[in-house]
């Protein structure tokens, strides 16, 4: 009787192992250097859970320049407010544009720079919601658009829960809020 392995057995073994150790190169440089990592998910903070906030982000690359024009005093400050067509509004009398305005500098730290040929547009609306029509609770809407150069980069609408001076205060300060984590996250 002979010992050992028969000859077409050794070859089978090494091809497998061979098989094997090859499948195993392929995975490790396909995880390192094909595959992505999955971007982190940016959590929300705590204004944005207190009422109904949504995000749209269309550039996180310009995200990061508009930050800068905005630390900088490059911004300009547009505002409007619509009031409930089915009722008796009391929006322009609870507050004015100028008070939301004081509200947006104040948030952001600085007054913005005078006779600016490139800035960053803040371009914010409230919108007072018609109570007979809609089942949302909520006062109305603070819809916030940051653009550069008139294109879009961000935007942050809000709910108002209340239609008063410390309960607008308290949206714009969440919106500013929620631009700087943004801004934050796009820096890693």
């Amino acid at each position: 009787m002979r010992r050992g392995a028969r000859d077409s057995q050794v070859i089978n073994n090494f091809f497998s192992f061979a098989t094997i150790v090859i499948i195993s190169i392929v995975l490790i440089l396909y995880k390192t250097f094909i595959l992505k990592d999955e971007p982190t998910k940016i959590e929300k903070l705590q204004c944005q859970k207190e009422s109904h906030t949504t995000v749209f982000v269309n550039n996180l690359e310009i995200l990061e320049k508009s930050f800068n024009a905005l630390t900088k005093g490059y911004y300009k400050l547009d505002g409007g407010m619509i009031e409930s067509s089915l009722e008796n509004s009391n929006l322009k009398k609870s507050i004015s544009l100028d008070e939301i305005d004081g509200f947006f500098i104040e948030s952001i730290g600085h007054n913005p720079k005078k006779d600016l040929k490139t800035f960053l547009k803040i371009n914010y609306e409230i919108v007072e919601f018609d109570k007979k029509e809609s089942e949302n609770l909520d006062y109305g809407v603070l819809m916030t658009s940051f653009r550069i150069n008139s294109n879009e980069v961000f935007r942050v609408n809000t709910n108002i829960k209340f239609m008063y001076s410390n309960g607008i205060k308290n949206r714009v300060d969440c919106t500013m809020k929620v631009f700087k984590n943004y801004v934050k996250y796009s820096r890693r």
